[in-house]
């Protein structure tokens, strides 16, 4: 469960209020073998204005479940740095390994939070209760590393932010603000419960009171946090919790994206915005019928798939493919023709590395 924890931002490492933003973040997965199953976090500091440009990712199934015909999705947020300015991690920094410090990209993925011996279900995922909420981030090389292990491409779609860089910088900002609060609401109820099981069967000779106030101190740490009140991006207890078509990687990603242009147009950004085609950032409640689903037999999923059909008819950003159509009716994503455009990453076809880092082929904005 440690090895799948959340990005946390160093709101004490971070400098959040200077003319150069540099941000801290913590359990960064990068370096890991993934056939082994080893993961390693590091520690990353970055400049939010170095910030190049964002995609978002979708990842499809292999071909053998689905494939691109597949109705589900991963969906992941990527965010490109410039040339010289990449992220550097802060616990290889002047390491005599020869390793490099520098990261090129960072992926941010929303993901159900469980133990390594809980398998993920769609279905069970449900019911809000049979998963916890954790955004994940990742190195680039790394995450397109495990999903091409996996036989998965990325088609990776350019947004195209009101405010240029302004709005890419916002979007970071945003996602990290989201992720960074759910986190800490989590961390803070483990420790919480940890606390009371640790009371509980502690030692005859524990000092209860010493104990008991380290615990405290272990939460009012998790718990700290500089971003400002926001309840677009504070998420409710109730919203915290991983769900298959409210609170999913797909529909947090389109959430952050929403928020962050409605941001930019009250800002006054509106250039490129198709007003009335851009959606309000909402994210729905789970119904009641949804988390009946997660425990029946297959005779009751097929009794309820008339209600789950339903709901996707009436809120079709549940299903992952059509977020980028509805975005570039927005005007949030680059186009040509009035057809979204993407670039298709591959281990066998064009890869979104090099040896120098970022491939300079893809850098580069698609030609109109």
């Amino acid at each position: 469960m440690a090895a799948m924890a959340p990005a946390l931002v160093d709101w004490r490492a971070s400098r959040i209020d200077s003319d150069k933003t540099c941000v801290v973040l913590r359990n960064l997965n990068y370096g890991g073998n993934p056939l082994e199953r080893v993961t390693v976090l590091h520690a990353l500091q970055f400049y939010l204005d170095a910030v190049e440009f964002a995609e978002i990712i979708l990842v499809p199934p292999p071909r053998e479940t689905g494939g691109r015909l597949a109705p589900w999705y991963h969906v992941q947020l990527r965010f490109v740095f410039e040339s010289g300015r990449e992220p550097h991690l802060l616990n290889l920094a002047g390491s005599e390994t020869g390793t490099d410090a520098g990261i090129p990209d960072l992926i941010l993925s929303w993901e159900s939070w469980r133990s390594p011996d809980k398998r993920f279900d769609v279905v069970s995922a449900m019911d809000s209760a049979a998963y916890g909420l954790s955004l994940r981030a990742y190195a680039g090389p790394q995450r397109f590393l495990e999903d091409t292990l996996h036989e998965q491409d990325w088609f990776a779609y350019r947004l195209q932010l009101p405010g240029g860089r302004e709005g890419v910088v916002e979007l970071l900002k945003v996602v990290l603000a989201l992720g960074d609060g759910v986190a800490r609401h989590t961390l803070s109820a483990l420790l919480q419960q940890s606390e009371e099981d640790w009371l509980r069967h502690a030692p005859a000779d524990t000092d209860d009171g010493h104990t008991a106030q380290q615990w405290r101190n272990l939460r009012e740490r998790a718990q700290y946090s500089a971003a400002r009140p926001d309840p677009a991006i504070n998420l409710a207890a109730g919203q915290q919790r991983y769900q298959t078509l409210v609170r999913s990687c797909s529909t947090l990603a389109r959430y952050a994206i929403l928020v962050t242009a409605s941001r930019l147009v009250r800002r006054g950004h509106r250039e490129g915005v198709v007003l009335d085609k851009l959606p309000a950032p909402v994210l729905r409640d789970p119904e009641p019928w949804m988390s009946d689903m997660a425990g029946v037999n297959l005779k009751g999923l097929f009794l309820r798939a008339p209600l789950a059909l339903r709901y996707i008819l009436s809120h079709p950003e549940t299903l992952p493919n059509r977020i980028p159509d509805e975005l570039l009716a927005a005007g949030l994503l680059e186009q040509r023709d009035g057809k979204a455009r993407f670039r298709q990453y591959s281990r066998n076809g064009l890869r979104p590395y090099g040896p120098e880092g970022i491939n300079p082929q893809t850098r580069a904005a698609l030609e109109p």
